[in-house]
């Protein structure tokens, strides 16, 4: 009876779904602004309010396109296009009451329509990693006017989406090892938030270095694209040696 009642009310109630929003409404947060990484502040706000499990998935995915990106590309491109779809769902159902269902909804759609067309869903996710980067590292630069990050933004999205069909296996690279390392600093942030001891001295120093997060992001991005590039000309070598037949 106790359980019924419970499930009662998660359902018209709200501990479940107002969690469930406000995972959404951080999650969305998270990449509602292309230079978050140099607003830590706001970073640090988005991320205290991410679930556990959220945060857990975001690690692991983000390990996966670090690690193994370009050989798993078909896979991390239909899981990116499903959280991204979330996202979507997410600020559109801000007109219907924040739904959780239309979040879920439009990101399996997304994955969906994502699967045929790879190469274009490339060149989209291409292109919104070349903003990612524009715009962060044009408000690194012009420090004292952060609301004209979307120049860098542009001009980063214009460059990755082109590139990406004339360079479609190193976009992949630079796009997954880019995002995916975004996703290991945040989801592992994230963690270390939740455990009482650590969260003091994280967000302090956070906060106290506004480069300290675009840093190991970067660092992480590297580390992955070199490891990608290396085990890719690894794997075409050994190709090339494998006798025929």
């Amino acid at each position: 009876m106790l359980h019924a009642n419970h499930l009662l009310a998660q359902s018209d109630g709200s501990p479940g779904n107002r969690i469930d929003e406000q995972a959404l409404e951080a999650l969305s947060g998270l990449f509602s602004r292309m230079d978050i990484l140099n607003h830590p502040a706001e970073l640090m706000d988005n991320l205290a309010n991410i679930p556990m499990v959220l945060a857990a998935v975001l690690l692991v995915v983000g390990l996966m396109c670090v690690l193994n990106g370009y050989i798993w590309h078909k896979w991390i491109v239909i899981i990116l296009a499903f959280m991204a779809g979330i996202i979507l769902g997410n600020l559109l159902s801000e007109q219907l009451g924040h739904s959780s269902v239309i979040a879920f909804s439009i990101g399996t759609l997304c994955a969906i329509i994502a699967t045929p067309m790879l190469r274009i869903t490339v060149a989209l996710f291409g292109g919104l990693t070349g903003a990612f980067i524009g715009a962060n590292v044009w408000t690194a630069v012009n420090a004292a006017q952060p609301e004209t990050h979307w120049a860098g933004a542009a001009m980063g999205f214009i460059v990755l989406a082109m590139a990406s069909f004339l360079l479609f296996k190193l976009v992949i690279i630079m796009f997954t090892a880019i995002g995916g390392a975004s996703m290991v600093v945040l989801g592992a942030i994230t963690l270390l938030l939740q455990v009482d001891n650590w969260e003091p001295v994280v967000r302090e120093n956070i906060l106290a270095n506004d480069r300290l997060v675009p840093i190991l992001v970067a660092v992480a991005a590297v580390g992955g694209f070199v490891l990608q590039q290396s085990r890719a000309h690894a794997s075409a070598g050994a190709a090339k040696e494998k006798p025929a037949g």
